[in-house]
Formats: structure tokens, sequence, C-alpha cells
């Protein structure tokens, strides 16, 4: 069990460095695309290197085993960065979530914004324009906001780790550790 927690915080703190290094530099400040790939790969990675080295180990296992293997390298790292997003967004860089909304808001004053806006959504035909603009400020404040943030890459990660825990264990029973 430590060492899954070892894996997981670790590979978490590696991420969490990338990140602030990409900070510091600048580097995809505005893009979340990269950092989002290598959160990802990073997660996989800690989660397969720890269901390796516990399979190695262990002499009789079943797939829950190896699900619950894997998930204890996957829950921390999950943890870690989900917090660290918190705080990041908050406190290191709120200009992002200022920056997104400011351009959102800005797109929000053309008209053929609010007639797409109309069309999509059937309750807002009857509303005036600024009544729109107010809605689609509430709900854009509210996606931009630091605890969204982490509720949705709280869920995202838990369920991507699980996901890639059920998956790497298939495939190391299937191909790496053949019965």
């Amino acid at each position: 069990m430590r060492q899954g927690l070892a894996y997981g915080i670790g590979f978490a703190l590696l991420w969490i460095a990338l990140k602030m290094l990409g900070f510091a530099y600048g580097i995809w400040l505005d893009h979340i695309e990269g950092f989002v790939l290598i959160n990802m790969l990073l997660l996989t990675v800690a989660i397969a290197l720890h269901l390796y080295r516990t399979k190695r180990k262990s002499t009789e296992s079943n797939i829950l085993t190896d699900i619950k293997s894997g998930l204890t390298a996957g829950l921390p790292y999950t943890i870690v960065v989900s917090s660290f997003l918190y705080f990041y967004y908050k406190d290191i860089y709120p200009g992002f979530n200022e920056q997104r909304i400011e351009a959102f808001e800005a797109r929000m004053d053309t008209p053929a914004e609010i007639a797409a806006l109309r069309k999509v959504d059937n309750s807002l035909e009857n509303k005036s324009d600024e009544e729109i603009r107010d809605i689609a400020r509430k709900n854009t404040a509210f996606v931009y906001n630091p605890q969204f943030t982490m509720s949705v890459s709280l869920l995202a990660l838990l369920v991507y780790s699980t996901l890639n825990s059920l998956v790497i264990a298939v495939i190391f029973r299937r191909v790496v550790f053949r019965d």
C-alpha cells in the first residue's frame, strides 16, 4: 500500500513541478491541452508501474485485486493534482479565469452570438439581450470557478484512474503475465 501511495504522490509532484515550470517560463499558460495530456500520461505511468511491481511480487491475484492495486496509486495522484489545481487557479494564476471570462463577455457583445444562443436554447427566445448576457455571465463565472475546476478534475481523474486500472490490469493479465 505504501508503495502505491509513493507512486501516486511522486508522479503528482512531478506533474506539479512541470506545471509550475510552465508557469514560470510562460509555457502553455492559456492552452491547457498539453498539461492535460501530460497529466493523463503520468497517471497512467504511475498506475502501470505500481501494478507491474505488485504483480511481480504476488503469486495469486484476481482482476479485482489488480484494479485495487492500480487505484492505490491513482487515488493519491487524483487528490494531490486536483487540490493543486484549486490553489493554482485561485491563488497562483487567477488571471487565467479572468481572461476566459473577459473573452466570453467580449464575444457576447455581438448580436450574432446572442442570436445563436437563442437558437440553441428555446427558453431564451422571449428574453432581452441584456438578460441573456446576464445569464451567460453567471454560467461562465460558475464554470471558471476554481472550486468547480477542482470538482471536475476530481471526478474526471477518478473515472480515468479507475478505467485505466481496469485496462492495464487486463493487458498485464493477457500479455505480460500470462497464466
